[in-house]
């Protein structure tokens, strides 16, 4: 039980940083880039299972005529291998720069530029923007792009392609500018800082963002199991009540949990250069400035951090909707959550789980304090606007990237095209999966090699695990049994193939070429739907519950699931050389399925397991390439270091 409970923390710690803190979100970004650049290092070394068996840096061989790959694969992940090489450093001194190098001479995109990134070389020019999307996002945006992709009239296939063009035509969007924007907030009734407010009811304001346009703007909702249901056959969920995503973080290492000065100062540059855009005048002096400010202070500072949650107790405290509603009356709970999971039926008496108590019943008291103002409802929609920046001209969502590298968060700004096929996939997943099936699983090997590829790691890794030190003979067998019961398989996708289905599960979604808006709204409500799958459980069962082009596997009942999404150029080809497919995808199997393993058994490896093989000079030049100043971008933990360096161990057994 005990091991459950860190697990489920753990996860919600992950959660937590997703949600709300905004330095969390940019080492993600980090350690992403990371995994790439691990990725390309796995490719390099898939090369040189095939033409340096032994893994050394003694001299090689004469190259053999029979070890020739001159397939349009093979010539194609070369290509993409030699754009991220240094040739002039030497592997055997350090194997990070030589594999790697080009990448790490690549300029930030967008944004600020970083100081550590190292200077060009004069006559060797980087990448550019679009050659630093992933592998995945240039598969399915050549998909949309594709006269192939556009599908017959109104289906699936053709709306997602519909959609993907209106986020890109960025000429259109700019001349609506801020007009779909005004014209959702008179939808819901103005806003006491336009000076026009239908002064409206609280929790039906409430209800509509969390229903149409998935904002939270007052505590976050989302589903998650009972720690304490151990059963391993347990499919219940249970709604679960967060703080939400603050737009003041709090300062937590102060006494009384202030927001820093500076950080006050920020938000309310914001807030004025936003009212700006939308035509109304304010100042840093103002009072409807200064009051959203205030209360959006109080709220942050109400809060609990996780640390002290875990602490004294504050996770998943379990609870019933009538409860919680006795307890901060502010919000009507029972109408504001069937709003969100429409239209399941709930009752005062189901059960859910709550992580913040406190902050939720000081939230409550706020908004009682504070709405007869006007300032709780002008929050309110301030929270809607951040919500829908992303969908407005370039203005707005520059304004939102500046208020978050003010903040500290480094992530960089995305090329365009990349975020119109996250916002596309977002949607149509299921319809590019089958769009990426028909296109990409062409030859009549390549599901045939993913399948095989997936047996031999695995039975690879059943095999390695018995030799691994583990904490005692008990944890031993309960992951050996772990690992016995969890057999992957490559997933099939019958419903999504059939047009007829596909088209039927979108056929309610309404898809306009012209006003990008009102698609990413319809987006939002989607979001909201796939919610009120996963609580009614439907989820399990559901043939889009997974989506085909997604790049990591999933854990179900009958055993860990990976899409085709992940078998696909660069990593993967039936006519790489087996070495290579084995040394980049293998590779990547033999990680998702430890990290699903071992995240259900905490602290199971004896701090010795981690074996000296083939794979430790990597290693070890990674580990001291992430200490050098210029690098420490991409640093990874030594968690994710280990299971790289497991994975590879699996992989390249399967070769020999």
């Amino acid at each position: 039980m005990l091991s459950e409970e860190k697990t489920t923390e753990r996860s919600l710690v992950s959660q937590q940083r997703i949600r709300g803190a905004r330095w969390a979100r940019a080492r993600l970004w980090r350690l992403s880039l990371a995994v790439l650049l691990l990725t390309l290092l796995a490719l390099v070394l898939g090369l040189g299972i095939l033409f340096h068996g032994d893994g050394s840096c003694s001299a090689p061989a004469q190259d053999s005529p029979g070890l020739s790959c001159l397939s349009p694969a093979c010539l194609s992940v070369t290509a993409h291998l030699s754009s991220s090489l240094d040739p002039y450093a030497d592997q055997c001194q350090d194997f990070f720069q030589f594999a790697c190098g080009a990448r790490l001479r690549e300029p930030a995109t967008g944004g600020r530029q970083r100081g550590r990134n190292r200077q060009l070389q004069p006559g060797r020019p980087a990448s550019s923007p679009e050659q630093r999307g992933n592998a995945r996002q240039r598969m399915l945006r050549d998909i949309l792009e594709s006269p192939k992709g556009s599908g017959a009239a109104d289906s699936a296939e053709e709306k997602a392609g519909r959609f993907y063009r209106s986020c890109m035509d960025t000429a259109r969007i700019t001349d609506l500018g801020a007009q779909p924007a005004l014209e959702l907030i008179e939808q819901l009734g103005g806003w006491p800082v336009s000076g026009v407010w239908k002064r409206s009811d609280f929790n039906a304001t409430l209800r509509s963002l969390m229903r149409d346009y998935s904002t939270f703007p007052f505590f976050s909702v989302y589903i998650g199991r009972d720690p304490q249901d151990l059963s391993p056959n347990s499919t219940a969920k249970y709604i679960q009540i967060d703080q939400p995503d603050f737009q003041i973080p709090a300062e937590w290492n102060t006494k009384d949990r202030k927001p820093k000065a500076e950080v006050v100062r920020i938000y309310i540059s914001y807030l004025v250069s936003l009212l700006s855009l939308l035509g109304i005048q304010s100042s840093p002096t103002s009072m409807p400035t200064g009051l959203v400010t205030a209360f959006a202070s109080e709220l942050s500072r109400a809060a609990t951090p996780l640390r002290d949650r875990k602490a004294r107790g504050l996770l998943y405290q379990r609870t019933t909707i009538a409860q919680l509603q006795e307890a901060a009356p502010a919000v009507d709970w029972l109408s504001s959550l069937e709003a969100t999971f429409h239209p399941i039926q709930l009752n005062e008496s189901d059960v859910i789980f709550v992580h913040d108590f406190p902050y939720l019943i000081s939230m409550s008291r706020s908004v009682s304090n504070w709405y007869k103002l006007g300032t709780v409802h002008s929050y309110m929609i301030l929270s809607l606007l951040h919500t829908v920046l992303p969908a407005l001209d370039s203005r707005f969502t520059e304004l939102r990237l500046n208020l978050s590298n003010a903040l500290e968060d480094t992530r960089e700004r995305a090329p365009r095209w990349q975020e119109c096929v996250s916002q596309t996939e977002r949607v149509f997943e299921s319809a590019l999966g089958a769009m990426f099936i028909d296109q990409t699983f062409t030859a009549p090997t390549q599901e045939e090699q993913a399948e095989d590829l997936i047996s031999n790691i695995y039975s690879s890794l059943k095999a390695k695990l018995v030799d691994l030190q583990w904490k005692d003979a008990e944890t031993k067998s309960i992951a050996l049994e772990k690992i016995q019961s969890l057999p992957p398989r490559l997933a099939k996708y019958p419903g999504v193939l059939d047009r007829r289905k596909l088209n039927e599960h979108y056929s309610q979604v309404s898809v306009s070429e012209d006003v990008y808006f009102m698609n990413y709204l319809q987006s939002l409500s989607i979001s909201q739907q796939r919610k009120m799958r996963l609580l009614s459980g439907a989820v399990d069962t559901d043939m889009f519950s997974l989506s085909p082009v997604s790049g990591s596997p999933s854990l179900c009942p009958s055993g860990i699931v990976f899409p085709p999404g992940m078998f696909h150029q660069p990593l993967f080809h039936p006519d790489y050389p087996r070495a290579v497919n084995y040394g980049a995808m293998g590779t990547a199997v033999a990680k998702g399925i430890l990290h699903l393993l071992l995240s259900h058994i905490e602290g199971a490896l004896s701090p010795a397991a981690s074996p000296l093989t083939l794979t430790e000079c990597l290693m070890l030049q990674f580990r001291n390439s992430s200490r050098e100043g210029d690098r420490s971008s991409f640093q990874v933990t030594s968690e994710e270091q280990w299971l790289l360096h497991m994975a590879f161990e699996v992989s390249f057994q399967v070769t020999h």
